[in-house]
């Protein structure tokens, strides 16, 4: 008969390492979701030599 080859014993960093990589679920309000994806979408906006332009020289009234 075959014996097991697994560890008896689990050491600090398996624990350690299962610990840091655990599954996290988090659960937003619809109004947390509705701000974090209008800040994924203000992230990953396109990012253009125009824009840029557009932005630092624009008109400032006071």
């Amino acid at each position: 008969m075959e014996e097991n080859q697994l560890p008896t014993k689990v050491g600090f960093w398996s624990k350690f390492r299962n610990f840091l990589f655990q599954d996290i679920t988090v659960e937003l309000t619809p109004y947390q979701q509705k701000v974090e994806d209008e800040i994924n979408e203000f992230l990953h906006q396109e990012i253009t030599w125009t824009g840029v332009k557009n932005f630092l020289f624009q008109e400032i009234r006071f």
